[in-house]
C-alpha cells in the first residue's frame, strides 16, 4: 500500500495542500511528526528552503516538524513520522547522500507500509525507480558519476517537474523526453510548477491548481 504525493513545488495550492493531510488520515497536531529529509543539498538543516519548508508545515498547524540529516540522524524518527517529506535541491546529490547512509531500502520498505510519503521536485523524482533520464538530460549534474542509477522506487511513477518552466528554456526538451521514452519504454510523467500527482498502490491522480 502506497500513500505518495509528488509535486514540483511544495504545498503550492490547497489542492495540492489538501491532498497532503487527506494521505495523513487520523492527525494529532501536537505529537504527530513530520520529517523532512535535507540531503538534496549541501547546507542541509541551514539551507534557507528548508527552513523555510519547516516554517511552511508548522503554518499548516504541525507543532513537531524535523527537519532530517540522513547523514548524521538516527533512522528510527523517519519510522515514528507521521509523514516523511523529501525537499528540492539536486537529486543526484540526494540520492547520493541516501545512499551513503544505507537507506534506501529502508525508505523503500516504509512506502510498502504506507507511510505518508511527500517528494517535491527532486525528492519527488528520487522516490521514483530511477534517475535514468536526469543522467541523460543532465550529466553535468552527476558529479559523482555514478553508475547505478536505481533509486528510492517507492512508486513506479517517474517523474519531470517544473515541466513548463523548463520548457520555455529549452525548445528540444519535448522531443527529448519523447526520444527517452520511446527508446527505453519508461513513461514520463510531466508535472507544470502547479501540478501535483497523488498515488495510492500504484494508481496516480493529477492535482492541477485551484479553479
Amino acid at each position: 500500500m502506497s500513500n505518495i504525493l509528488l509535486s514540483s513545488r511544495a504545498f503550492i495550492n490547497k489542492n495540492i495542500t489538501r491532498s497532503f493531510i487527506n494521505l495523513l488520515g487520523n492527525v494529532d497536531f501536537e505529537i504527530d511528526q513530520i520529517v523532512i529529509i535535507v540531503n538534496s543539498v549541501k547546507e542541509g538543516k541551514n539551507h534557507p528552503k528548508m527552513i523555510e519548508l519547516q516554517k511552511t508545515v508548522q503554518a499548516l498547524g504541525f507543532k513537531n516538524v524535523i527537519l532530517f540529516d540522513a547523514l548524521a540522524d538516527n533512522p528510527i524518527i523517519l519510522e515514528n513520522a507521521k509523514a516523511v517529506i523529501l525537499n528540492g535541491g539536486y537529486e543526484f546529490l540526494l540520492l547520493d547522500n541516501l545512499k551513503k547512509a544505507g537507506i534506501i531500502d529502508f525508505l523503500q520498505k516504509l512506502a510498502i507500509k504506507g507511510k505518508t510519503f511527500y517528494g517535491i521536485s527532486a525528492g519527488a523524482i528520487v522516490l521514483g525507480p530511477d534517475l535514468d533520464l536526469y543522467d541523460e538530460l543532465y550529466p553535468e549534474d552527476n558529479i559523482n558519476n555514478d553508475i547505478d542509477m536505481t533509486s528510492i522506487n517507492a512508486t513506479g511513477f517517474r517523474i519531470y517537474p517544473h515541466y513548463d518552466a523548463h520548457l520555455k528554456l529549452d525548445g528540444h526538451l519535448q522531443e527529448t523526453i519523447s526520444n527517452f521514452e520511446e527508446k527505453t519504454g519508461k513513461s514520463i510523467t510531466r508535472l507544470t510548477n502547479e501540478q501535483g500527482i497523488l498515488i495510492r498502490n500504484d494508481e496516480g491522480i493529477l492535482i492541477g491548481p485551484d479553479k
